[in-house]
């Protein structure tokens, strides 16, 4: 990974709009002299909660995304997105994991998106602890002192657990639990009273102006799904191809990646189980730590009747032609006149297609999402497209 430039911006520390979390057994946690406090929006925790909660027996993988900042020569991290990998973790091989995804992610993030700033898993088991595996995947993938990696259960709001680490040294070296700061968003910080997300049993709060609410009967808030689709429907956005080792200068986006063939049929059950819900995370939460700029309209000379066509709806365009194409390709495969390499690349635009229509479509989209919409129909020709590309038999690309 390459190394940061030394000197981050300039931005106080938002501790004044942030709830402090220390972890509730002292014995295991850090001391406070930690060199980089870290900042979680609660956009983030929407995100990586969503992910976590979609398969809850299963150890899912994702990567954090955010930035660093300086306050009076301190630095800080601040993480205000998530991205999901769409595989799982089997037999515990989290470092093999994240070595064949994590360049695939870090191209996929825009520069005005972030960074990769650490990762996250689940643990079903619900102890909260860094493997040797894991322990492996930080060293050897995260070599920043600022990167962090997290460990979430997804369990019940009165039984959830979580925690942030920065693993060092050899395997065998302790690794304490971290405290850190929630970022409250504006409807959960007011009038001086604070509202957090986070519910882990094993973290407590030294803050008198938290809300206190019964964790027990609080509702979680709804999940985070691309147009609101199901968690368990098969497209919730393009996935990112794991050890795709492209060098141009964009993102290439592909169908569900082979696994290889080390981990064997337990790998193909496993990911079989949960492929409709732990697609990639498009961008959910992303978005820079800074305040939004304003800008001043410039005076409009002469009125323009020529329609405007919104970026969604562009790339809607764009959506249908390339699945156009792969029909017309899919019938001249049926019939022996075309071959897998003539069909595999109109696959792969369907998917790249879908990428940037999930991108420019609103984060807040109607509930309905069935053939009844636009969406959903558009989403339903994606799903077929898939169907087909699978009953043929060719490689994925």
């Amino acid at each position: 990974m390459e190394r940061s430039q030394p000197g981050f911006p300039q931005q106080a520390m938002p501790t004044a709009q942030s709830v402090l979390w220390r972890p509730a057994i002292q014995e295991l946690a850090s001391p406070d002299s930690d060199l980089s406090p870290i900042f979680i929006a609660q956009r983030a925790l929407a995100a990586v909660e969503d992910h976590v909660h979609s398969a809850p027996r299963q150890a899912l993988l994702g990567f954090l995304v955010g930035r660093v900042f300086e306050d009076a020569g301190q630095p800080y991290l601040v993480v205000h997105g998530a991205i999901r990998v769409p595989q799982v973790i089997v037999g515990g091989a989290t470092e093999g994991l994240v070595a064949q995804s994590l360049a695939a992610a870090q191209r996929v993030i825009r520069p005005e998106d972030g960074v990769v700033v650490g990762w996250y898993k689940s643990d079903p088991g619900g102890t909260v602890e860094l493997s040797p595996q894991d322990h492996a995947a930080h060293v050897r993938h995260f070599h920043e002192p600022w990167q962090v990696a997290m460990i979430v259960t997804p369990g019940p709001p009165q039984t959830s657990r979580g925690g942030f680490f920065r693993p060092t040294g050899d395997l065998d070296s302790p690794t304490p639990y971290l405290s850190f700061y929630e970022l409250l968003d504006g409807e959960t910080f007011r009038d001086g009273w604070k509202q957090p997300r986070v519910l882990w049993i094993n973290y407590w709060s030294p803050d008198p102006a938290v809300w206190r609410v019964n964790r027990a009967t609080t509702p979680r808030p709804a999940r985070l799904t691309p147009f609101q689709r199901p968690s368990g429907s098969r497209r919730s956005g393009p996935t990112v191809l794991p050890g795709d080792e492209r060098h141009d200068s964009g993102p290439r986006w592909r169908g569900l990646p082979r696994i290889p063939w080390q981990w064997g049929a337990a790998a193909v059950v496993a990911l079989a189980a949960v492929v409709g819900a732990v697609l990639l995370g498009i961008r959910i939460g992303l978005g820079t730590a800074s305040a939004p700029m304003t800008t001043t309209a410039a005076p409009v000379e002469a009125a323009d009747t020529t329609p405007v066509r919104s970026p969604e709806a562009a790339a809607m365009d764009l959506v249908r032609r390339a699945i156009e194409t792969y029909r017309t390709r899919a019938k001249l495969f049926g019939s022996h006149q075309a071959t897998c390499d003539d069909l595999a690349p109109a696959f792969s635009d369907v998917d790249e297609q879908w990428l940037h229509y999930t991108l420019a479509a609103p984060q807040t989209a109607p509930e309905d999402t069935t053939t009844a919409t636009p969406q959903g129909r558009l989403a339903a020709d994606v799903d077929e497209v898939e169907s087909d590309f699978e009953r043929s038999g060719c490689p994925r690309p």
